[in-house]
């Protein structure tokens, strides 16, 4: 099944550990969810480098290392490589 893979990104999920990607949209189900990512700077263009999966998930941005949760990393799609 790929339905986290889309044309314009695939799920943060797929990210491995060391690997880069661009924030390509941000879409969650819940307003406040997106508005903490954009509080964040977590926004399409933003340059994202997965740091770790376990025992939280962390992203590094130009702004330093984030831990999300479970409901932030189901709202974030990437373009996988792109800087």
């Amino acid at each position: 099944m790929f339905n986290s893979f889309t044309v314009s990104g695939s799920s943060l999920r797929l990210l491995k550990v060391g690997e880069r990607g661009v924030i390509s949209r941000v879409r969650g189900t819940n307003p406040k969810v997106t508005e903490q990512l954009r509080r964040l700077g977590l926004s399409p263009g933003t340059s994202i480098t997965l740091k770790q999966r376990f025992p939280r998930f962390v992203v590094h941005t130009r702004k330093g290392p984030l831990a999300l949760t479970q409901s932030m990393i189901q709202s974030i799609y990437v373009r996988i490589g792109g800087l």
